[in-house]
Protein backbone atom coordinates (compact mmCIF):
# COMPACT_ATOMS: atom_id res chain seq x y z
CA UNK A 1 0.00 0.00 0.00
CA UNK A 2 1.66 3.53 -0.62
CA UNK A 3 2.27 5.46 2.12
CA UNK A 4 2.71 8.84 0.53
CA UNK A 5 6.67 9.14 0.50
CA UNK A 6 7.92 10.55 -3.29
CA UNK A 7 10.80 11.01 -5.41
CA UNK A 8 10.26 14.65 -4.30
CA UNK A 9 11.38 14.30 -0.56
CA UNK A 10 13.64 10.64 -0.50
CA UNK A 11 16.91 11.07 -1.96
CA UNK A 12 17.29 8.34 -4.87
CA UNK A 13 20.98 7.58 -5.94
CA UNK A 14 22.13 5.37 -8.78
CA UNK A 15 23.22 3.16 -6.54
CA UNK A 16 23.40 1.25 -3.32
CA UNK A 17 25.20 -0.22 -0.59
CA UNK A 18 22.59 -1.80 0.43
CA UNK A 19 18.85 -2.97 -0.22
CA UNK A 20 16.46 0.47 -0.08
CA UNK A 21 12.69 0.73 -0.86
CA UNK A 22 11.18 3.24 -1.44
CA UNK A 23 8.01 4.86 -3.19
CA UNK A 24 8.30 7.16 -5.63
CA UNK A 25 6.57 8.95 -9.15
CA UNK A 26 9.72 9.06 -10.89
CA UNK A 27 10.33 12.59 -10.85
CA UNK A 28 13.61 12.57 -10.31
CA UNK A 29 13.81 10.71 -13.78
CA UNK A 30 11.98 13.50 -15.68
CA UNK A 31 15.02 16.32 -16.73
CA UNK A 32 17.79 13.47 -17.71
CA UNK A 33 18.47 9.50 -17.61
CA UNK A 34 20.12 8.31 -14.96
CA UNK A 35 22.32 5.16 -14.97
CA UNK A 36 21.75 2.52 -12.51
CA UNK A 37 24.48 0.64 -11.40
CA UNK A 38 22.27 -1.55 -9.08
CA UNK A 39 19.30 -3.72 -9.35
CA UNK A 40 15.72 -2.62 -9.68
CA UNK A 41 12.47 -4.09 -9.02
CA UNK A 42 9.50 -1.62 -9.46
CA UNK A 43 5.94 -1.89 -9.58
CA UNK A 44 3.56 0.70 -10.68
CA UNK A 45 0.10 0.78 -8.22
CA UNK A 46 -1.43 3.79 -10.25
CA UNK A 47 -1.87 6.05 -13.32
CA UNK A 48 0.18 5.51 -16.20
CA UNK A 49 4.09 6.45 -16.91
CA UNK A 50 6.40 6.50 -20.05
CA UNK A 51 10.00 5.46 -19.15
CA UNK A 52 13.13 4.39 -21.62
CA UNK A 53 16.53 2.54 -21.04
CA UNK A 54 18.15 4.26 -24.10
CA UNK A 55 16.74 2.48 -27.27
CA UNK A 56 13.86 0.98 -25.67
CA UNK A 57 10.56 2.26 -24.34
CA UNK A 58 8.42 1.03 -21.20
CA UNK A 59 4.52 1.97 -20.62
CA UNK A 60 3.65 1.87 -17.20
CA UNK A 61 -0.06 1.62 -15.69
CA UNK A 62 -1.65 -0.20 -12.63
CA UNK A 63 -0.39 -3.55 -11.95
CA UNK A 64 2.97 -3.26 -14.20
CA UNK A 65 6.20 -4.86 -13.26
CA UNK A 66 9.34 -3.76 -14.25
CA UNK A 67 12.80 -5.31 -13.27
CA UNK A 68 16.23 -4.69 -14.36
CA UNK A 69 18.63 -7.24 -12.36
CA UNK A 70 21.75 -5.86 -12.96
CA UNK A 71 20.98 -2.12 -13.64
CA UNK A 72 19.53 0.37 -16.63
CA UNK A 73 19.87 3.50 -17.85
CA UNK A 74 16.68 4.74 -16.93
CA UNK A 75 14.43 7.97 -18.02
CA UNK A 76 11.15 9.01 -17.39
CA UNK A 77 9.46 10.76 -20.55
CA UNK A 78 6.07 11.34 -19.16
CA UNK A 79 3.32 10.43 -16.55
CA UNK A 80 0.15 11.30 -15.47
CA UNK A 81 -0.12 12.95 -12.26
CA UNK A 82 -1.59 10.16 -10.56
CA UNK A 83 1.39 7.54 -11.05
CA UNK A 84 2.67 5.64 -8.11
CA UNK A 85 5.22 3.39 -7.69
CA UNK A 86 7.14 1.48 -5.45
CA UNK A 87 10.83 0.40 -6.12
CA UNK A 88 13.03 -1.81 -4.59
CA UNK A 89 16.91 -1.17 -5.18
CA UNK A 90 19.01 -3.98 -4.39
CA UNK A 91 23.03 -3.63 -4.59
CA UNK A 92 25.17 -6.26 -7.00
CA UNK A 93 26.98 -7.99 -4.70
CA UNK A 94 24.13 -8.80 -2.89
CA UNK A 95 21.93 -9.87 -6.09
CA UNK A 96 25.13 -12.02 -7.15
CA UNK A 97 25.29 -14.04 -4.33
CA UNK A 98 21.29 -14.59 -3.40
CA UNK A 99 21.19 -15.61 -7.72
CA UNK A 100 23.56 -18.63 -7.28
CA UNK A 101 20.31 -21.54 -6.71
CA UNK A 102 18.28 -19.75 -9.77
CA UNK A 103 18.62 -21.42 -13.01
CA UNK A 104 20.30 -19.00 -15.74
CA UNK A 105 16.94 -20.09 -18.31
CA UNK A 106 14.68 -17.64 -15.76
CA UNK A 107 17.59 -14.91 -15.59
CA UNK A 108 18.05 -14.63 -19.27
CA UNK A 109 14.00 -14.49 -19.62
CA UNK A 110 13.55 -11.63 -16.50
CA UNK A 111 17.05 -9.86 -19.02
CA UNK A 112 14.34 -10.39 -22.19
CA UNK A 113 11.34 -9.70 -20.98
CA UNK A 114 12.07 -6.34 -18.34
CA UNK A 115 8.13 -5.30 -18.32
CA UNK A 116 5.43 -7.04 -17.17
CA UNK A 117 1.51 -6.33 -17.07
CA UNK A 118 -0.66 -8.49 -14.88
CA UNK A 119 -3.51 -9.92 -16.61
CA UNK A 120 -7.44 -10.04 -15.50
CA UNK A 121 -7.07 -14.03 -14.96
CA UNK A 122 -7.37 -15.67 -11.72
CA UNK A 123 -3.93 -16.75 -11.40
CA UNK A 124 -2.21 -13.05 -12.44
CA UNK A 125 -4.44 -11.92 -9.63
CA UNK A 126 -3.18 -13.97 -6.89
CA UNK A 127 0.53 -13.31 -8.22
CA UNK A 128 0.30 -9.29 -8.25
CA UNK A 129 -1.22 -9.77 -4.88
CA UNK A 130 1.43 -11.69 -3.50
CA UNK A 131 4.00 -9.34 -5.52
CA UNK A 132 2.18 -6.33 -3.21
CA UNK A 133 3.45 -8.53 0.06
CA UNK A 134 6.55 -8.60 -0.93
CA UNK A 135 6.72 -5.15 -0.94
CA UNK A 136 5.03 -4.64 2.07
CA UNK A 137 7.71 -6.80 3.38
CA UNK A 138 10.39 -4.28 1.79
CA UNK A 139 8.53 -1.34 3.07
CA UNK A 140 8.74 -2.62 6.62
CA UNK A 141 12.66 -3.79 6.53
CA UNK A 142 14.33 -1.22 4.06
CA UNK A 143 13.06 2.22 4.46
CA UNK A 144 14.78 4.88 4.91
CA UNK A 145 18.15 4.21 7.05
CA UNK A 146 17.58 1.22 8.79
CA UNK A 147 19.77 -0.31 11.05
CA UNK A 148 19.93 -3.89 12.17
CA UNK A 149 22.78 -6.08 13.74
CA UNK A 150 21.98 -8.73 11.07
CA UNK A 151 21.43 -6.19 8.10
CA UNK A 152 24.16 -8.73 5.53
CA UNK A 153 22.06 -11.70 6.62
CA UNK A 154 18.64 -10.07 6.48
CA UNK A 155 19.12 -8.85 2.96
CA UNK A 156 20.77 -11.45 1.60
CA UNK A 157 18.00 -13.96 2.98
CA UNK A 158 15.02 -11.59 1.94
CA UNK A 159 16.70 -11.00 -1.65
CA UNK A 160 16.80 -14.65 -2.52
CA UNK A 161 14.10 -16.11 -1.44
CA UNK A 162 12.17 -13.01 -3.46
CA UNK A 163 13.77 -13.45 -6.50
CA UNK A 164 13.07 -17.69 -6.15
CA UNK A 165 9.74 -16.43 -5.63
CA UNK A 166 9.38 -13.95 -8.96
CA UNK A 167 11.52 -16.42 -10.87
CA UNK A 168 8.80 -19.00 -9.94
CA UNK A 169 6.11 -16.75 -11.62
CA UNK A 170 8.17 -17.20 -15.23
CA UNK A 171 6.34 -20.15 -16.59
CA UNK A 172 2.83 -18.38 -15.65
CA UNK A 173 3.56 -15.03 -17.57
CA UNK A 174 5.17 -16.51 -20.68
CA UNK A 175 1.87 -19.27 -20.98
CA UNK A 176 -0.15 -15.70 -20.76
CA UNK A 177 2.01 -14.34 -23.78
CA UNK A 178 1.44 -15.24 -26.81
CA UNK A 179 3.73 -16.72 -29.51
CA UNK A 180 5.83 -14.83 -30.90
CA UNK A 181 8.32 -15.40 -33.99
CA UNK A 182 11.86 -16.22 -34.21
CA UNK A 183 12.78 -12.66 -35.61
CA UNK A 184 10.44 -11.41 -32.43
CA UNK A 185 12.82 -12.98 -29.72
CA UNK A 186 16.11 -12.25 -31.99
CA UNK A 187 15.19 -8.70 -31.31
CA UNK A 188 14.78 -8.92 -27.20
CA UNK A 189 17.42 -10.43 -27.13
CA UNK A 190 19.02 -8.26 -28.94
CA UNK A 191 17.53 -5.27 -27.36
CA UNK A 192 18.86 -6.92 -23.87
CA UNK A 193 22.38 -6.80 -25.30
CA UNK A 194 22.15 -3.45 -26.23
CA UNK A 195 21.33 -2.14 -22.90
CA UNK A 196 24.32 -4.15 -21.67
CA UNK A 197 26.85 -3.54 -23.77
CA UNK A 198 26.46 0.00 -25.99
CA UNK A 199 28.58 1.99 -24.15
CA UNK A 200 31.65 -0.27 -25.12
CA UNK A 201 30.02 -2.35 -28.19
CA UNK A 202 29.18 0.21 -31.28
CA UNK A 203 28.87 -2.26 -34.48
CA UNK A 204 25.73 -4.56 -34.96
CA UNK A 205 28.46 -7.27 -35.98
CA UNK A 206 29.19 -7.92 -32.50
CA UNK A 207 25.36 -8.44 -31.24
CA UNK A 208 24.75 -10.18 -34.39
CA UNK A 209 27.82 -12.79 -33.12
CA UNK A 210 26.33 -12.63 -29.82
CA UNK A 211 22.95 -14.08 -30.88
CA UNK A 212 24.84 -16.92 -33.52
CA UNK A 213 23.65 -14.87 -37.14
CA UNK A 214 24.40 -12.68 -39.72
CA UNK A 215 24.16 -8.84 -39.88
CA UNK A 216 22.24 -9.14 -42.49
CA UNK A 217 19.70 -11.51 -40.33
CA UNK A 218 19.50 -8.98 -37.48
CA UNK A 219 19.26 -5.87 -39.90
CA UNK A 220 16.25 -7.91 -41.20
CA UNK A 221 14.58 -8.57 -37.62
CA UNK A 222 14.84 -5.21 -36.44
CA UNK A 223 13.74 -3.73 -39.64
CA UNK A 224 10.51 -5.98 -39.04
CA UNK A 225 9.76 -5.90 -35.36
CA UNK A 226 11.40 -2.69 -34.31
CA UNK A 227 9.33 0.03 -36.35
CA UNK A 228 11.61 0.02 -39.28
CA UNK A 229 14.98 0.86 -36.69
CA UNK A 230 18.13 -0.78 -38.13
CA UNK A 231 20.22 -2.02 -35.70
CA UNK A 232 22.75 0.94 -36.10
CA UNK A 233 19.94 3.37 -35.37
CA UNK A 234 19.09 1.05 -32.15
CA UNK A 235 22.73 1.09 -30.92
CA UNK A 236 23.02 4.80 -31.34
CA UNK A 237 20.02 6.05 -29.32
CA UNK A 238 21.45 3.62 -26.63
CA UNK A 239 24.61 5.43 -26.98
CA UNK A 240 23.34 9.17 -27.15
CA UNK A 241 21.32 8.40 -23.63
CA UNK A 242 24.79 6.83 -22.63
CA UNK A 243 26.57 10.19 -23.40
CA UNK A 244 24.11 12.39 -21.83
CA UNK A 245 24.37 10.44 -18.50
CA UNK A 246 28.08 11.08 -18.51
CA UNK A 247 28.00 14.24 -19.37
CA UNK A 248 25.77 15.14 -16.61
CA UNK A 249 29.11 14.43 -13.95
CA UNK A 250 31.12 17.80 -14.11
CA UNK A 251 34.19 16.14 -13.30
CA UNK A 252 34.09 14.44 -16.52
CA UNK A 253 35.70 16.07 -19.89
CA UNK A 254 34.50 15.52 -23.13
CA UNK A 255 38.22 13.83 -23.79
CA UNK A 256 37.26 11.63 -20.70
CA UNK A 257 34.11 10.67 -21.77
CA UNK A 258 34.70 9.41 -25.67
CA UNK A 259 37.56 7.53 -24.12
CA UNK A 260 34.87 6.06 -21.39
CA UNK A 261 32.79 4.86 -24.47
CA UNK A 262 34.60 3.75 -26.90
CA UNK A 263 34.84 6.70 -29.43
CA UNK A 264 38.01 6.81 -31.60
CA UNK A 265 38.46 10.35 -29.92
CA UNK A 266 37.06 13.91 -28.93
CA UNK A 267 35.97 14.83 -32.62
CA UNK A 268 34.53 11.64 -33.30
CA UNK A 269 31.98 12.19 -29.94
CA UNK A 270 31.32 15.44 -30.74
CA UNK A 271 29.69 15.01 -34.12
CA UNK A 272 27.81 11.95 -33.22
CA UNK A 273 26.65 13.79 -30.51
CA UNK A 274 25.91 16.91 -33.00
CA UNK A 275 24.56 14.68 -35.64
CA UNK A 276 21.63 13.31 -32.76
CA UNK A 277 21.10 16.95 -31.23
CA UNK A 278 21.93 19.72 -32.78
CA UNK A 279 23.82 20.91 -30.86
CA UNK A 280 27.69 19.79 -28.83
CA UNK A 281 28.02 18.23 -26.02
CA UNK A 282 29.92 21.32 -24.27
CA UNK A 283 26.76 23.34 -25.23
CA UNK A 284 24.07 20.19 -24.15
CA UNK A 285 26.47 20.18 -20.56
CA UNK A 286 25.83 24.18 -20.33
CA UNK A 287 21.84 24.01 -21.14
CA UNK A 288 21.20 20.87 -19.15
CA UNK A 289 22.30 22.94 -15.74
CA UNK A 290 20.22 25.77 -16.09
Amino acid sequence: MWRGGDSHNTEILPDTDRIRYVETDLAFLEGKPVHFICGIYLVCESGRCEVSTGAENFSLCAETELIFLAGTLLHRLEASDDFKARMILFPKDVFLKAMLPIDTPYLNYADEHPCYLHTSDERSRLTWRQACVWMDSAGMLFSGDYTSQYRELLEFDWLQSFLIWLFGTIPEKQESQSSSTRQQQICRSFMQLVREYAAQEHGAAFYAGKLCISTRYLHRATTLCLNGKSPKQIIEEQLLAEVKVLLDDPSLTVTAISERLNFPDQSYLTRFFKRHTGISPRRFRVSSRG
